[in-house]
C-alpha cells in the first residue's frame, strides 16, 4: 500500500508496528490495510495529518 510504504520511507519508521505505535493505533488495524481488507478510514487519516502533518489531500492521494 503506497501510503505505508511512503510514511515508512519518509519518517524513517522501520517497519508496520512502528506506524502503528506513531498512529497509536492497534497493529492489526495497520495489516488490515497493508493487505487490503480494510480502507484507510477518516481516524486514520486525521492521525496521520496529525502525527506527521501529512495534507489530507497527499493523504488521499496515496490511497488512490
Amino acid at each position: 500500500m503506497k501510503l505505508l510504504d511512503t510514511l515508512q520511507e519518509k519518517y524513517n519508521l522501520k517497519n508496520d508496528a512502528a506506524i502503528s505505535k506513531a498512529l497509536e493505533v492497534a497493529p492489526p488495524v495497520i495489516s488490515r490495510i497493508r493487505n487490503g481488507k480494510a480502507s484507510v478510514s477518516a481516524d486514520i487519516m486525521i492521525r496521520i495529518h496529525e502525527t506527521f502533518g501529512m495534507p489530507i489531500a497527499d493523504i488521499k492521494a496515496l490511497c488512490a
